[in-house]
């Protein structure tokens, strides 16, 4: 990452440009070159798993034979499903069609929707990849005619399946599905109301991936390391004695009592005033998004949380990154100091915003003893992102424990078409029963994983 999030922001910068997005072949076959070692050597991947194949093959073939317009909707709970995901639509799908004996017409590959405020944190590599691949952005809580313009012609026209995150950011959390956004599926049935109206036959779909990271003994050195990091980091105190060592449950929780107790005295909270981790986590969040609404002068408006840090992220990032006609380069030099203390000011209260990101569905005490060694390592590097985001960081300064294993679940995908006319009717009500079927899914694939893990 480059070093917006390393250190403060100070000077007002002129937007990102992009480019349109497009698919640059040499750079696709460029890309899949090498994600492969990137996943290896950068990610920790030491194995890439996938489970139900054939469906995504299928699903692949008859996106490029133009029988169907087909959304890949994926899990979200870690950060770096994109790049994971990218290695699976390309060259794992590619060995898995030579292994069923199926001949795609194309190199497969997928497009991917992202947060516009990406190629703004990611540095210039990002910035100069992600349209050459045909990724989108989007902006979550502002009007964005072109970029939603853009994401229909994709589900409609595109050369390639279109993959989309239907949680809407990270999640956190691989055990649960805390929140769906409805914005995929609306975009899904709307497609397919424009395609059946149009004449067209294709029928639009909504395939749901699922993600998890799982973790063996050799990963109890590199998940030490984390957890007297976090130790030392909230000065809750490393362990004394072997014993102590072996306690990993009572480590976790006293190193969250510290993060909660530092968090409270920053807000003037009461210490401990709400029973129960995830009633303090709450009180944190809202006092943290009313800190970064009251910095940018901004009414707290509606919506639930993640709607008004959508809003104070975008606030944000446009007083940082300024649009063409507001370039802080041609400003007469008072308008410049201006325009740099609010981004710098900005820059700050998006610290709180990114504190509210994770604590929202950091809600839990810590997994008790015997509990799966992936969900403690989902949880220390949780824990660890919670003192990072007190501090000021964001999800850039995320702690990778390795070895790791990545097992990607495609389930059957769900018919948005054949749903078109109850959607004509009510489109609340369809809408409603297709995100239930959508979170469904992917509750099915967490059970089956996680009997995986206990057997």
């Amino acid at each position: 990452m480059n070093g917006t999030y390393a250190r403060p922001v100070s000077r007002a910068r002129p937007d990102v440009g992009l480019p349109e997005p497009h698919v640059s072949a040499a750079v696709l076959g460029l890309a899949h070159a090498v994600l492969g070692a990137y996943l290896r050597m950068a990610l920790g991947f030491e194995r890439i798993e996938l489970r139900g194949g054939d469906v995504l093959v299928e699903a692949f073939r008859a996106a490029f034979d133009g029988e169907r317009r087909v959304m890949l909707a994926f899990r979200h709970p870690y950060g770096d499903e994109p790049q994971l995901l990218s290695w699976i639509f390309s060259v794992g799908l590619g060995r898995e069609a030579r292994r069923l004996g199926v001949r795609l017409p194309r190199r497969p590959h997928a497009v991917f929707v992202h947060g516009y405020e990406v190629p703004r944190w990611g540095g210039p590599l990002i910035r100069w990849l992600l349209p050459r691949v045909g990724a989108m952005p989007v902006h979550h809580s502002k009007m964005d005619t072109v970029g939603m313009d853009r994401i229909r012609a994709a589900i409609e026209d595109g050369p390639y399946p279109l993959a989309l995150s239907p949680e809407g950011q990270v999640s956190y959390t691989s055990g649960d599905v805390p929140r769906l956004e409805a914005g995929a599926v609306r975009l899904g049935f709307r497609s397919a109301d424009r395609l059946e109206r149009v004449g067209r036959p294709e029928h639009v779909v909504l395939m749901p991936i699922s993600v998890r990271y799982e973790y063996d003994r050799r990963a109890v050195a590199s998940l030490e390391r984390l957890v007297l990091r976090i130790e030392s980091f909230v000065g809750s105190g490393a362990p004394s004695s072997p014993e102590r060592r072996i306690a990993m449950p009572g480590r976790l929780a006293d190193a969250l009592e510290a993060i909660l107790r530092i968090a409270e005295r920053q807000y003037g909270l009461e210490k401990g005033a709400e029973p129960g981790a995830a009633l303090r986590a709450e009180a944190i969040v809202e006092a943290a998004l009313c800190t970064g609404e009251r910095l940018l002068g901004i009414a707290r408006g509606p919506g639930d949380a993640i709607e008004r840090l959508y809003r104070i992220r975008q606030v944000g990032w446009d007083r940082v990154y300024l649009p063409p006609g507001e370039d802080p380069r041609r400003a007469a030099p008072l308008d410049r100091a201006v325009l740099d203390r609010r981004a710098g000011e900005s820059w700050y209260a998006m610290r709180h915003m990114e504190l509210a990101d994770l604590a929202w569905y950091f809600r839990s005490d810590p997994p008790s003893e015997g509990a799966p060694f992936g969900a403690v390592v989902e949880y220390a590097q949780n824990l660890w992102d919670f003192a990072n985001r007190l501090a000021g960081g964001a999800i850039s300064g995320r702690v990778a424990v390795r070895p790791k294993r990545a097992v990607v679940v495609a389930s059957p995908a769900i018919d948005l078409s054949a749903r078109l006319p109850g959607y004509l009717v009510d489109r609340r009500v369809a809408t409603s029963q297709a995100l239930v079927e959508l979170k469904n899914a992917y509750q099915s694939c967490i059970k089956e994983l996680n009997n995986d893990e206990s057997d």
